[in-house]
């Protein structure tokens, strides 16, 4: 159960880092506009809080797995041929939304303790815009 968890989390990432970055750029965007047409945030107001958010979560998010893979021993086994027809690309588009979700809302709930945000509402729209950016990457990526 515990290596089903840990390669999970390290399957993400490197989702994240290889075609599932296209998730961060666009994520940026719809989370800049939804703050800024939804939740009636001024726009640098609304920048500074997405990118730090997603600054936030993709360092947390690095940190978490370089800590299992040093602590647990976790060993990367590659495959001799990658068989991408094999990768369920709605799965991992989905998943990476939630731990970019968990890690945003994280950020947000630490800063709500020197700011006052609508935590309820701001961690809806940061759930709403990632799975949006999810679902957009799922749509128009390519795999070969």
């Amino acid at each position: 159960m515990i290596t089903t968890i840990e390669n999970f989390f390290l399957d993400a990432w490197i989702w994240s880092m290889t075609w599932g970055i296209y998730h961060m750029p666009i994520n940026m965007l719809v989370m800049i506009l939804c703050f800024i047409f939804v939740a009636r945030l001024r726009i640098i107001p609304s920048i500074w809080l997405t990118v730090f958010s997603k600054l936030f979560s993709i360092v947390l998010y690095a940190l978490v797995v370089l800590c299992i893979v040093y602590f647990v021993k976790l060993q990367i086994v590659f495959p001799e041929t990658v068989h991408y027809q094999n990768i369920n690309t709605l799965a991992a588009c989905i998943s990476l939304a939630v731990i970019y979700s968990f890690f945003q809302v994280l950020f947000f709930l630490i800063v709500n303790r020197f700011y006052a945000l609508n935590i309820g509402f701001i961690a809806m729209i940061t759930v709403v815009s990632n799975f949006i950016s999810a679902l957009l990457v799922y749509k128009f990526i390519d795999i070969p």
